[in-house]
């Protein structure tokens, strides 16, 4: 039975529903996950403050960045709209890690680049005002549905928590960026009408 085979017989896949915790932080880590088909977000709590370090769409690794630091996951992870979950054990994982030196170096790029997108996304939402941090996501949310039209997976309170700013903020942004025609918004529908103007909203707020 070739690595591929094995991985698939030895897995079980779990079905979340839109809002339900995938993992919570502090369980111990026995399982890597991953998602096949849907969205979730990767939080951590530091000093009771809840900080979303990255989206992660279909065919991406669940904090699998921590999974090998510690015992127990220093990460939350939340489906943000029906999610399929691959879980891989970890026994099996790590063998294959050892037995497989090629699999071992794709695994170890992909953990340094997702590793290099946390830093920066981290550091940019950290050093933009409200304006600037709101249209990162919404650039972000354009990435993942690969459309300047979707449907907002989120509520404006999980907006604002994705963009670092407060609920208020959040609202009133995102209504200056419909009135002055960059965006088009109702109810949880945006269309990007001017993605040229957040790209420098990103760049200058």
């Amino acid at each position: 039975m070739n690595q591929k085979s094995l991985v698939e017989k030895s897995t079980s896949i779990l079905r979340f529903a839109k809002g339900e915790t995938i993992i919570k932080q502090g369980f111990v880590a026995s399982h890597i996950l991953y998602i096949e088909k849907g969205l979730a977000k990767l939080d951590v709590t530091n000093d009771s403050k809840l900080s979303t370090l990255k989206l992660l769409s279909s065919d991406s690794f669940v904090g699998i960045m921590c999974s090998f630091a510690c015992r127990n996951l220093d990460f939350s992870a939340v489906a943000l709209e029906d999610t399929t979950i691959r879980m891989i054990d970890m026994d099996l994982f790590l063998n294959l890690i050892k037995e497989n030196g090629e699999f071992a170096l794709r695994l170890m790029r992909h953990m340094s680049s997702l590793t290099n997108d946390i830093m920066h996304r981290t550091s940019r939402i950290a050093s933009k005002n409200v304006e600037g941090s709101l249209a990162m996501i919404l650039k972000e949310f354009k990435e993942i549905y690969k459309s300047n039209t979707y449907t907002l997976p989120v509520t404006r309170v999980g907006l604002a928590s994705l963009a670092g700013c407060s609920k208020e903020s959040a609202i009133n942004t995102l209504a200056k960026f419909h009135n002055d025609g960059i965006i088009h918004l109702k109810d949880k529908s945006v269309s990007l009408l001017k993605p040229e103007s957040l790209e420098l909203i990103i760049k200058n707020g």
